[in-house]
């Protein structure tokens, strides 16, 4: 049997993730045209740059942790949900919950969790002004319009999981 939240948490984050890991860079909004201007009289970066040395071991270490999550999450959709969480103790938290813990249902709730907070940064962007949906031609994955979209679809079907 395949877990398909968890098989859609992968197949979302995986084209990001290599992404992030090859081309940092390439998913960076354009400068401002004056903003690649130096002035001559100096070679510092102006106020408000950041240089791409700087940004992009961090784009990496982003798509690094995308692709593990991806990975682990691939194995998850593929192994059978019986794994068990045990405690240290008498169980009591366990019993009180009136459900079992596995690592399946506490992996799932907390990719839900990273996924609500990815549906929050894609609304922000839209209540920033940013068009909410790019179609062809646009740089990117289709907008935070459809990253709302697609990570409200993941997040739910992993909440789902996590509390079924």
């Amino acid at each position: 049997m395949v877990h398909v939240a968890f098989l859609a948490h992968a197949l979302l984050e995986l084209p990001p993730s290599l992404t992030l890991l090859f081309s940092p860079l390439s998913l960076l909004p354009p400068s401002p045209p004056d903003a690649t201007k130096r002035p001559e009289t100096t070679t510092s970066i102006q106020p408000g740059m950041v240089p791409a040395a700087a940004v992009t071991p961090m784009l990496r270490q982003y798509g690094a942790i995308l692709l593990c999550s991806s990975i682990f999450a691939l194995l998850l959709a593929i192994t059978p949900d019986t794994i068990l969480l045990t405690f240290p103790f008498d169980g009591n938290l366990v019993s009180s919950v009136g459900t079992r813990w596995t690592v399946h249902g506490v992996t799932a709730g907390a990719l839900a969790g990273y996924h609500v907070l990815t549906m929050c940064r894609a609304y922000g962007r839209i209540r920033c002004g940013e068009r909410a949906v790019v179609l062809a031609g646009g740089k990117g994955l289709g907008g935070p319009g459809v990253h709302l979209a697609a990570h409200a679809v993941v997040g739910g079907l992993l909440s789902w999981f996590a509390v079924r």
